[in-house]
């Protein structure tokens, strides 16, 4: 009688646990996902795609005869609903359930809104100052692995 009743609690205890774990976990879940709505990201995800796109086809012009193949291909695997998941849990498990609805707050401000609507715009133009900054010095780096490669 003992042990049914120990096995019996115990599986009370885990069940009981279990249940408020998926609570926390759907809250935060909920917290993780209001958060990338509010930043705007299927938007973002799509115009940055559909950018990066129409970079690729301007420079590998034989892109441009499969486009439609193309970005029917990336919509099917790179858009908001194909990465959705993923996208949450990655933020799930980098913040904390308070730090996601402290975001959520800031981006609900004026500020927090400008900053998500310049965020595309602002990681394009440091990728391209990136580049500026190392196109003139690339002779030095092809040297540089010239001469390493001709060592070994």
């Amino acid at each position: 009688m003992r042990t049914s009743f120990f096995w019996g609690l115990l599986l009370l205890l885990v069940t009981a646990s279990g249940s408020a774990m998926a609570q926390t976990q759907s809250s935060h879940y909920k917290a993780a996902e209001t958060l990338l709505l509010t930043m705007d990201t299927p938007k973002t995800i799509d115009t940055n795609l559909q950018q990066m796109l129409t970079m690729q086809m301007e420079q590998m012009p034989a892109m441009k005869e499969a486009e439609i193949e193309v970005r029917s291909f990336f919509a099917k695997y790179m858009s908001w609903d194909a990465i959705k998941e993923d996208m949450v849990k990655l933020y799930m498990e980098e913040f904390t359930e308070k730090e996601l609805k402290d975001m959520t707050a800031f981006f609900k401000t004026p500020t927090g809104k400008k900053l998500a609507a310049k965020q595309s715009t602002l990681t394009m133009r440091s990728a391209q100052l990136g580049q500026s900054k190392i196109q003139p010095h690339l002779m030095e780096l092809e040297q540089i692995l010239r001469s390493k490669l001709k060592d070994n």
